[in-house]
């Protein structure tokens, strides 16, 4: 391992030495020495679980460290608080969002401003000033629209423009890419390069590849809580760094064949859903998914994914058409919405605020199915003994069926509600973005693990954001723009750039897939 803590050159900014994170008998940092350097994009990489997030919530405040030492710029600091680090110049974008949902944009940036109450503020040189990173980040962005009506990967840019507005010699990002299109991820990257640029020092908490090449210099990859690798970017190739990340090569997937004339299971037929449950409603999807085979469903994030995957889970209301399950509505039509149905599998895009009880502890969060059940009261210990199994099955770290879903990482969260769906046996798997924030392995065995609800003659819809998994793994891609499902191609006949085209309006247009 190489490193630059005893090369000669210019002081770190930051100085981390020795420090140990616990979480009771789980050491989630053990030792862990880490220089952060002004103008310079720091990679900080590793498996789910790894322990790179929780090392940057000591550095924020946001957890004390049980033991070692911090300094910035050679003076010794203890953060009592994320306030007193900010104070300090520490800026971080957590993968989970604090962004209040009733207010605007706007008024959510300048509550987090530190000059003035927000409602004082609303003077149009305090406007400006506040809006100039979200301008530069997303041009045209409409600052009037309440958050609770944004799209995943929008919420992402307004809280990374809430921390650039303060400032921050630090900026720490955690998975900023995992919910952005192409197009924004590409966007970030360039101005990523632009604050190392101004000289600030930039940590960039990832899994993606593509991430590190754009935009890193250097690279600290974290496995099992210790720093296993340290070194330039141009000193190791990408090969090496997922062999450092995950300790051997990920084996590529098998091939996974459609299968021959499946039996329609799932059948939508000119769904509609209120506008008032979401920005953008699902507007006349038809289309069918047969027993066996995998549709993906791609599209810009905001485009009416999320009504129509709480539509096929009976979340949002329906105004109009049907989906049914084997014969089965599935819909929300009259006034109460229909019980929680086994026959269907749903992992939201966020699953921190719609699948977990974030307060309760892992046990009862995959027990939750069972909350209807006579067993669900029959005691802890069966529940723990279930619950230890599951975890270790889907490798969520840490395995303490005690611990509260809250202090676990984003992607440990999501490999969580993954266990909790995907160890039944449901005939519907809806899934929305449900390798976002994995690393390579833990994505490999997400998908592995929907082949294998497939290959028994479940039907599954995959939502994503990734074309080239689409292209890969799903049966037949259908894409969804304003609402409304304006094409469908086998997989056999797809291409990245018809897929694209569809993506934006342009192409064919299809009632039904």
């Amino acid at each position: 391992m190489t490193s630059r803590h005893d090369s000669p050159g210019p002081a770190p900014l930051v100085a981390m030495r020795g420090i140990v994170k616990r979480f009771g008998s789980v050491v989630a940092d053990d030792h862990v020495d880490l220089d952060i350097y002004p103008g310079e994009v720091l990679a900080l990489l590793g498996e789910n679980g790894a322990g790179k997030s929780t090392l940057m919530r000591v550095l924020f405040g946001f957890y004390p460290a049980d033991e070692g030492a911090i300094a910035i710029e050679g003076r010794p600091v203890a953060f009592g608080s994320p306030l007193a680090a900010m104070a300090a110049g520490i800026g971080m974008v957590f993968q989970q969002f604090s962004l209040i949902p009733a207010l605007t944009v706007l008024e959510n940036l300048l509550a987090a401003s530190p000059r003035a109450p927000w409602w004082q503020s609303r003077r149009r040189p305090a406007v400006v000033s506040t809006l100039r990173w979200l301008q530069r980040l997303a041009p045209g962005f409409d600052a009037e629209r309440r958050v609770q009506d944004l799209a995943v990967g929008e919420r992402q840019i307004v809280e990374l423009a809430k921390v650039l507005n303060l400032d921050p010699r630090v900026v720490i990002l955690d998975e900023p890419t995992s919910v952005l299109t192409p197009a924004e991820a590409t966007r970030l990257h360039g101005f990523v390069r632009d604050l190392a640029a101004q000289g600030k020092a930039v940590v960039l908490i990832t899994h993606k590849i593509a991430d590190v090449t754009a935009c890193a210099d250097r690279i600290a990859v974290m496995r099992r809580g210790r720093l296993m690798d340290e070194s330039r970017l141009a000193d190791r190739s990408p090969a090496a760094i997922v062999t450092a990340m995950v300790g051997a090569t990920v084996a590529a997937e098998p091939a996974d064949p459609p299968p021959a004339a499946p039996r329609p299971l799932l059948r939508v037929s000119a769904l509609s859903t209120s506008q008032d449950d979401t920005s953008c409603p699902a507007a006349d999807v038809t289309f069918e998914v047969g027993a066996g085979e995998i549709l993906g469903i791609a599209g810009v994030i905001g485009n009416g994914q999320a009504a129509l995957a709480e539509a096929l889970t009976g979340l949002t209301r329906v105004i109009a058409g049907d989906a049914t399950l084997d014969g089965a509505s599935l819909a929300w039509k009259g006034d109460r919405a229909p019980p929680p149905s086994n026959a269907v599998a749903y992992i939201p895009e966020r699953p921190l605020d719609n699948a977990v009880v974030a307060d309760l502890d892992l046990a009862v969060n995959l027990d939750l199915r069972n909350l209807a059940g006579q067993d669900f009261f029959a005691g802890d210990a069966h529940r723990n003994a279930r619950a230890a199994a599951l975890l270790a099955r889907y490798d969520v770290r840490p395995q303490n069926p005690a611990l509260a879903a809250r202090a676990l990482s984003g992607g440990n969260l999501q490999k969580l509600v993954i266990a909790r769906e995907l160890s039944r046996t449901p005939q519907l798997v809806v899934a929305c973005y449900p390798t976002m924030g994995l690393d390579i392995n833990a994505a490999t065995a997400v998908r592995r693990y929907m082949f294998e609800h497939a290959a028994r003659g479940a039907a599954v819809v995959w939502f994503s954001e990734d074309i080239d998994d689409l292209l890969a793994y799903a049966h037949r891609i259908a894409v969804l723009h304003s609402g409304r499902c304006v094409g469908a191609v086998p997989r056999v006949n797809a291409s990245r750039d018809g897929i694209g085209r569809m993506m934006t309006g342009i192409g064919s247009r299809t009632r039904a897939a």
